[in-house]
């Protein structure tokens, strides 16, 4: 649809003087969030006092959210007030209003009191209705209409028309209105007297406030696969997630998010009942993190490896006919939707989804002791998927083509009796490390307690006679046949730990990976 330009189209358009505009737009209209329900009373407070109807007879509000069937089906019934909506600009905004005034009704009754200040018994005739002006302020433009002279009987009823609105860009807004009534306009007949109303000036603010909701969401994508979850990171992504509660009930912004696999880790066989698809929906409501969308699979069955990803996003809303926006349709869940888009993974490149934890399990050596020269066989078993990467001593060695890469079985020639370290370490499809380790040595091998889990906390033991428990001792892989502990391999004396650094650091060292 091609853009207006920027027009202000209003019926009896007079210039805003400048005291007025300068008290409406005193106060920013986004200075404070209105609340989503009215919170002052219809009424007026007196049979003299003013009021405002923005739901009068031959006035048809637009977008159809202002309309008073949608306002009173959202819980709205008071006709002073109108429920915060969104709108997308197009159909151009309308708000009809009228005075609710014993001083605008012809022909209508009159308290005596209101004409003449005293309270008397009586009431005269209006037979001329008093003129009255609307004052209008919205995002830093204003203007006033009327005066309208023919009060009730002004036909059509005066709307204020924003012709502006579809220029303006994305987020909240609150139209300032005040009505007042022109003192002595009107006239009262009582009996044979004329009697010019109201006698002093009388004015009605309200504030209609809406949310300009017309871009459609964009993003740029980024997945991070993290196990049975994976991240996106958004930019630009637009509306952001609302931090008003009142904004909240509005709508909220929500993915679809699904995928299909487009190829697995490795060749091995997949189990059989696993699932290559999956798609679900995702309410993004963190407003503390409003460029991240955390993803939690709710289809534990996949096949692990690498999907083709794609993200839609839209809005959702318990009111949709408070949401006069583009685009309106339904999701698959039965939730409304509306303006929804399909936001690339600007990588283009498959998402890797693995649904299990990687661990590096198993880790053991051989059976028995080896002499010095021989090799020294070491395996694991791997849970996951991705790079493996082994480190002797510290130093990084392969046994794959590449000189890179490690994998099980892994041979280990020793050409010393001293005491050495194994760690195995695999960065799996997520951008995670695990890793598992063993001492070893021309003695044997056991477990590097530094890649242990932690012991689940010690529950309290009951009282008793007999002696106090032991430590629990280290467990391994097969008893330690040697005399001295080296500095890897525990707690030592001071001598027996310059004995192990000076062995390993006189020996002929050469630690081969076959």
């Amino acid at each position: 649809m091609a853009r207006r330009a920027c027009l202000l189209a209003l019926a009896g358009c007079l210039l805003l003087g400048a005291a007025d505009a300068q008290s409406l737009l005193s106060a920013p209209p986004q200075a404070i969030a209105p609340p989503l329900l009215p919170q002052v009373a219809a009424t007026p407070r007196g049979p003299c006092d003013m009021g405002i109807n923005f739901y009068p007879q031959g006035g048809d509000n637009l977008p159809t959210g202002w309309s008073q069937a949608v306002q009173q089906a959202a819980g709205n019934t008071l006709p002073d007030q109108v429920l915060k909506i969104a709108l997308a600009g197009y159909p151009i905004p309308q708000l009809y209003m009228a005075p609710v005034s014993v001083y605008t009704g012809v022909g209508g009754s009159v308290p005596i009191a209101c004409v003449t200040g005293q309270s008397v018994a009586g009431a005269g005739v209006l037979t001329r209705p008093a003129a009255y002006t609307i004052t209008w302020a919205l995002a830093g433009q204003s203007g006033q209409l009327g005066p309208f002279l023919k009060g009730s009987k002004q036909d059509p009823p005066p709307n204020v028309t924003l012709n502006f609105v579809p220029q303006l860009p994305d987020g909240d807004y609150c139209l300032q209105l005040k009505m007042d009534l022109i003192p002595n306009s009107g006239v009262v007949a009582v009996g044979a007297q004329q009697f010019e109303v109201p006698a002093r000036a009388q004015s009605v603010i309200r504030q209609v406030c809406f949310y300009k909701l017309a871009s459609r969401p964009t993003a740029n994508i980024t997945f991070h696969s993290c196990n049975s979850s994976f991240a996106v990171d958004l930019t630009g992504i637009t509306p952001k997630p609302q931090s008003s509660r009142a904004d909240l009930q509005l709508f909220s912004t929500v993915f679809h998010v699904w995928g299909k696999l487009n190829r697995t880790f490795d060749t091995s066989p997949q189990p059989e009942g696993l699932q290559d698809y999956f798609g679900q929906y995702v309410k993004w409501s963190d407003a503390t993190q409003p460029n991240h969308l955390q993803v939690f699979l709710d289809s534990p069955g996949l096949v692990n490896g690498y999907y083709n990803v794609w993200i839609e996003g839209s809005l959702s809303t318990p009111t949709p006919d408070l949401n006069s926006l583009f685009g309106l349709d339904q999701y698959d869940d039965g939730s409304a939707k509306f303006m929804g888009v399909s936001l690339r993974n600007t990588s283009n490149r498959p998402v890797p989804i693995q649904t299990v934890l990687s661990k590096i399990a198993n880790l053991a050596g051989p059976e028995v002791p080896v002499p010095a020269g021989a090799s020294a066989p070491f395996t694991w078993d791997t849970q996951g998927f991705g790079e493996q990467f082994c480190y002797v001593d510290g130093q990084r060695i392969a046994n794959a083509p590449d000189l890179v890469h490690c994998a099980s079985p892994l041979n280990l020639k020793v050409a010393d009796g001293g005491n050495h370290t194994l760690e195995v370490v695999l960065l799996d499809v997520c951008g995670q490390t695990t890793a598992n380790g063993v001492f070893f040595g021309s003695w044997g091998w056991r477990p590097n307690p530094k890649f242990a889990p932690p012991l689940p906390p010690a529950e309290p033991l009951p009282a008793a006679d007999g002696p106090g428990v032991g430590a629990m001792p280290l467990p391994l892989a097969r008893p330690m046949n040697r005399t001295a502990r080296s500095a890897a391999g525990g707690r030592a004396g001071g001598a027996g730990l310059a004995g192990a650094v000076a062995a390993a650091a006189a020996g002929a060292l050469a630690l081969l990976a076959l």
